[in-house]
């Protein structure tokens, strides 16, 4: 899964020898989560799991971790966690805070052979299995009640072909631990930007990138996937291989149909690139509140139909916009004449705050750029120490929780560790302009105005993506709206502690819905589920592929072993006709 970083900045000069403003750069924590502060929450207590369990669900529960415990072996009490431990509120939840999610056991596998006999294991006690990578989902669907979690983020290896043309990849890889491996072969991979999100997740919903407009989705670049099904077999698959579970698991819902333990990725080598961040601030008067829906509106008219080596997105927040380009292999004379094209440094009524424009960036500078440098650097001063993480990189929860650990190690020695991921309590919708339903101007104009209406401490905004794509040239994936995707509107904001505010802001996202969907259809994408879409899920998630994928389903794990509240299921689902 792909999504942006970028806080409101604060702004200032950063060195007095720059001919122009740039922002201050925000603090590590700042930088590393989404602005987020858990002040908010602070001191707040977490609800325990519940304790009325049956008899029957606890004799379950028993068999279960008798038979985890021999599945992992020597060390299985480390890697263990059931209800009774003091890190199980920190154990059950990965980056999203959440009271709702019960699992009965989270089993932390570092082998694909642990992850056949945990399948087996929960089998046999009359559990479902659920696998977690990254722990990013934003309903968190990876962590189930009653569910046997299957942790697999210390599946990490990555091992580089001497032709530099494929890498094996553990399943549980964390995107900062697969950028550093593969740089240290001068390769990389065409993935997102967010460092601790796992590649599971990342291609169990496509995976979109700052450089998608001419690569294609990270899907497009699987050669091969190992994954253990519903009955704890191991099985490989891939474009001549068990093509159909290829197929779906690639964009279509992931480890819903079986549990990933290796992918064979495409990786190459990214030519140098051009960079460009841009900034209106300081909306103090009615006329610059205007200029954020001009950017808006500019940038939708423009950036998905601007040369494909070019992709970007418009970040709309409360008292400013930012627009954050990726001019893939071109130079900084190039991207500037591709942006005075665009018509974004003349929007009337206010000059950008901040303008950075640069050209000769390597890949890991292109990836920080706007977030830990606003300009192309020598290589050897690109410090990646954000793509730095640990397996288990999440913060404290806010209440004093224990963490859980289990032999946390980064790639590389040689570069710092990144802090700590924060978590926060998110609240998202997504949606997807398609390019026969463009947005109306008055109707993204209101847009603006409601995010510019909500309140500072919710910390809204909306990450609007161009889109617009290389078709697709025989790759072989689920992925359901790559032909009809123009751009992609994200929305996300942090919840409240405070019930009157909480409120709010739920009815603030359920009055968007309301608002958006009819104006611009059904499709989402799948990477940022949402349990309260006003449209049926499927759908909106794989689009037309619904009825294959119920298909594939159906031959690979017919009862359903793996499954969420949106994952497709062994027969048609309700409001679907297959």
């Amino acid at each position: 899964m792909y999504f942006i970083l970028t806080p409101p900045l604060e702004f200032g000069r950063q060195s007095e020898s720059a001919a122009i403003m740039f922002p201050k750069l925000p603090s590590l924590t700042a930088l590393l989560f989404l602005y987020v502060s858990i002040s908010s929450v602070t001191g707040t207590t977490l609800p325990r799991a519940p304790g009325s369990d049956s008899i029957a669900g606890k004799h379950r529960a028993v068999s279960l971790r008798d038979c985890a415990i021999k599945a992992l072996g020597s060390d299985a009490a480390s890697r263990l966690v059931d209800k009774s431990n003091a890190a199980y509120d920190d154990a059950r939840m990965g980056e999203k805070i959440q009271y709702d999610q019960f699992p009965t056991l989270i089993a932390y596998a570092k082998l694909s052979t642990e992850v056949q006999e945990l399948v087996k294991c929960a089998n046999a006690s009359g559990i479902k299995a659920v696998p977690r990578t990254g722990g990013h989902h934003f309903e968190s669907y990876s962590a189930l009640s009653d569910t046997l979690v299957i942790d697999i983020a210390h599946i990490d290896s990555v091992t580089v072909a001497s032709d530099r043309k494929t890498a094996v990849v553990g399943a549980g890889t964390r995107l900062g631990r697969l950028y550093l491996a593969l740089d240290a072969h001068n390769t990389t991979f065409v993935g997102g930007i967010c460092p601790t999100v796992g590649i599971s997740g990342l291609l169990a919903s496509g995976g979109f990138s700052m450089v998608m407009r001419s690569q294609g989705l990270s899907v497009d670049h699987v050669q091969s996937l190992k994954a253990v099904d519903a009955k704890g077999n191991l099985v490989t698959a891939s474009a001549s291989q068990n093509s159909d579970l290829f197929w779906a698991m690639l964009g279509g819902g992931g480890g819903t149909y079986a549990i990933a333990t290796e992918y064979t990725l495409r990786v190459s080598q990214l030519p140098r690139s051009a960079m460009v961040f841009l900034t209106w601030t300081g909306y103090n008067t009615t006329v610059a509140k205007g200029v954020a829906y001009q950017v808006a509106k500019r940038f939708l008219e423009w950036a998905p139909n601007a040369d494909p080596a070019f992709t970007s997105q418009v970040n709309v927040y409360g008292d400013n916009v930012q627009v954050l380009g990726w001019y893939l292999g071109k130079s900084k004379a190039q991207l500037q004449e591709l942006l005075d094209l665009s018509e974004l440094l003349n929007i009337t009524g206010q000059a950008p705050t901040t303008v950075a424009i640069e050209g000769d960036c390597n890949t890991h500078n292109s990836r920080l750029f706007g977030y830990t440098t606003f300009t192309c650097q020598k290589d050897s001063d690109v410090n990646p120490f954000i793509m730095n993480t640990i397996q288990d990189p999440f913060s404290a929860l806010p209440d004093g929780t224990p963490q859980f650990t289990y032999n946390e190690t980064t790639f590389s020695s040689s570069v710092e560790a990144a802090p700590a991921w924060t978590r926060f309590k998110r609240m998202g919708k997504s949606f997807y302009v398609q390019k026969d339903n463009l947005l109306q101007d008055e109707a993204l104009e209101e847009v603006v105005t409601r995010i510019q209406s909500l309140d500072k401490e919710s910390q809204i905004w909306g990450e609007w993506h161009a889109w617009n794509i290389t078709p697709n040239k025989g790759t072989q994936n689920a992925f359901g709206w790559r032909e009809k995707a123009y751009a992609h509107l994200q929305f996300q904001a942090h919840a409240s502690e405070d019930e009157v505010k909480q409120k709010g802001y739920e009815k603030w996202f359920e009055d968007l819905e309301a608002f958006l969907r009819p104006k611009i259809g059904v499709a989402s994408y799948s990477g940022y589920m949402d349990a309260k879409i006003s449209t049926n899920p499927y759908a909106s998630y794989f689009g037309s592929n619904v009825c294959k994928l119920v298909g594939i389903k159906k031959k690979y794990d017919p009862q359903n072993f793996f499954t969420n509240p949106f994952a497709v299921t062994p027969v048609a689902p309700k409001g679907v006709k297959c």
